[in-house]
């Protein structure tokens, strides 16, 4: 068996049940070659460095898989062609990649935009220690009622 992991850029209108289509789409496309769905993993929303069909954000996805090595090549190619035709609303770029044999299962995921805001307004202020921002306008501001 070839290890595999597909890199998906989709974006950001994408909803659950998109994403969940796709799982399972690829979960048929790989199962039907006699191959192993390993992992199918939203990493989330990030910016992008460069403007992909005028979007400045997308949700990236990555799908680690292990196929035959007989039906590799062919597999590829379907997978090609579903992303390409059936998905092209959804998916603005993709790339597979064949994973070397000792490759590690886990991976270093980068933080993303959603992870980022999830905190609190008052754990912001906090962390970035401006506490004291707005009681300054506000004294700006009684100094110039009297």
């Amino acid at each position: 068996m070839l290890r595999y992991e597909t890199l998906l850029l989709g974006k950001t209108e994408m909803t659950e049940d998109d994403i969940a289509m796709l799982e399972r789409s690829f979960d048929k496309i790989i199962s039907a070659a006699q191959g192993k769905l390993s992992s199918f993993d939203k990493w989330g929303k990030y910016r992008l460095a460069f403007q992909v069909n005028k979007n400045t954000h997308g949700v990236y996805m990555l799908v680690r898989y292990e196929i035959p090595v007989n039906s590799a090549s062919s597999l590829i190619k379907e997978i090609d062609e579903f992303l390409k035709i059936k998905c092209d609303e959804l998916i603005l770029r993709h790339v597979n990649k064949r994973l070397a044999k000792n490759a590690p299962a886990t991976y270093m995921k980068p933080e993303s935009l959603d992870a980022i805001r999830t905190g609190s307004v008052d754990a912001f202020i906090k962390d970035n220690k401006i506490d004291n921002l707005l009681s300054s306008v506000d004294a700006a501001g009684d100094e110039s009622v009297n």
